[in-house]
């Protein structure tokens, strides 16, 4: 064989080797499934992690909660698979520490989880709708409000809050974690860093005179309403030490959830705005759902 021709065949074993590689270093552990959600809320299908607790090959007959998750500005879809979350979370499960639920972690980047002011991205219409329409036609959950909660951390917990908010018939359990649940005035922007600026604009507008700020902001959307009967229970947790000071913003805007009938806990804690403090506080919040979802009754 010519040079040239095995060199021709070295590189192609060696690309092959590189795609499989990757393809095993992506493959998803045991307990989880990377789902393409296709919608036509967004530009293209949604990558979307499924999280299945330790029963739910074994037991076919049995349907469970499903909490869905919200990631940080800077995180993925795949967020809670990669900080080793969401094995803690199975191990817990199968010890009996955690109560078996489904989670859920959609992919949105950058998309403070919200209708884009442009209409391109409808990201609070396809977690209202196709998201959760898709999740309960293909897994076994419990189509209840009482069984389907949402959280969130950072950009992800504004987005849990707001969306709850926004639709108060459809999670009964509702937390952020660390979340940026920040006033969105168009005169609010210049005090924020330059990632959470231009991400704010791109998604909600870009000019003083068109923007769909108001419409998104979760302080002047719960102060439009009041609750006579409580529509959900809600957790706001964060760290003492978060550098941009969203231990106070949970404080205040809990205490305003509360005078508007939604009955809220805080929970402020050592801690700083990283996975460090995030990984840990993760499992509590996993918890608090657990401990409030209605479950299936034994067969």
């Amino acid at each position: 064989m010519k040079r040239a021709s095995l060199l021709a065949v070295a590189i192609r074993a060696a690309a092959l080797s590189s795609v499989l590689a990757a393809a095993c270093a992506t493959a998803p552990p045991p307990g989880m499934r990377v789902e393409m959600v296709p919608t036509r809320s967004l530009p293209s299908p949604n990558e979307v992690l499924v999280v299945t607790p330790p029963s739910y090959e074994s037991s076919p007959g049995r349907r469970y909660p499903v909490l869905y998750f919200l990631h940080d500005g800077y995180g993925d879809g795949l967020s809670l698979e990669r900080r080793g979350v969401a094995a803690e979370a199975l191990a817990r499960m199968r010890d009996g520490r955690l109560p078996e639920f489904l989670i859920v972690a959609p992919d949105g980047p950058g998309t403070w989880f919200s209708d884009s002011h442009d209409g391109v991205r409808r990201f609070e219409q396809y977690l209202t709708q196709d998201l959760p329409r898709t999740i309960e036609a293909k897994y076994r959950v419990i189509p209840a409000k009482a069984s389907r909660g949402i959280t969130g951390i950072s950009m992800g917990g504004y987005g849990s809050v707001k969306t709850a908010i926004q639709h108060p018939d459809l999670y009964g359990t509702v937390s952020a974690l660390s979340g940026a649940i920040i006033p969105f005035g168009w005169n609010e922007l210049k005090r924020y860093s330059w990632v959470a600026r231009w991400t704010l604009m791109r998604t909600f507008g870009r000019t003083e005179e068109d923007n769909s700020l108001d419409a998104n902001d979760a302080w002047l959307l719960i102060w439009r309403l009041c609750f006579d009967a409580p529509p959900f229970s809600v957790e706001l947790r964060a760290g003492t030490e978060d550098f941009y000071g969203l231990d106070r913003v949970a404080a205040q805007y809990g205490m305003l959830l509360n005078e508007r009938g939604i009955p809220t806990t805080v929970v402020l804690e050592r801690g700083g705005h990283d996975w460090s403090y995030w990984k840990g506080a993760m499992m509590d919040i996993l918890a608090w759902h657990g401990a409030r979802f209605e479950y299936d009754p034994p067969s």
